[in-house]
């Protein structure tokens, strides 16, 4: 089980991704493998502890990363363009969309351009 010893000159918690240990001048922590891995390439403030330190934290298991935390996907909107009249729909493209619907054009045409619209706006969300 690797040792790292914090030589730093002050209190300092770690900015490591999925580590994030608080560290004291001097303070060696028995860590695993890959943590000591990813704290040992700063070598001007960790360094590899050779023998079991007296100050070394007592711990039945080396500390390890942090679990990373799973994306949450935002669910898509969900729009009822069916329900919406041609005002509304013009209206809701412009203002989600940016885009000018020409009015004149009937209430079905329109209806698909905005679903094209929703559909294009949304692909990367898709995964597409």
């Amino acid at each position: 089980m690797p040792q790292v010893k914090y030589v730093g000159a002050c209190v300092k918690k770690d900015s490591i991704n999925n580590v994030g240990l608080h560290w004291e001048p001097g303070q060696v922590r028995n860590v695993t493998a890959e943590v000591a891995e990813r704290l040992l390439a700063f070598s001007d403030t960790w360094a590899r502890e050779k023998e079991e330190a007296p100050c070394a934290l007592k711990v039945d298991e080396p500390i390890g990363l942090a679990p990373e935390e799973k994306s949450v996907e935002e669910p898509l909107p969900v729009v009822d363009f069916h329900a919406m009249d041609k005002k509304a729909m013009v209206e809701y493209a412009a203002r989600n969309y940016n885009e000018r619907l020409d009015k004149r054009q009937n209430e079905g045409v329109i209806r698909h351009k905005l679903i094209d619209l929703f559909a294009r706006h949304h692909q990367v969300e898709w995964g597409e």
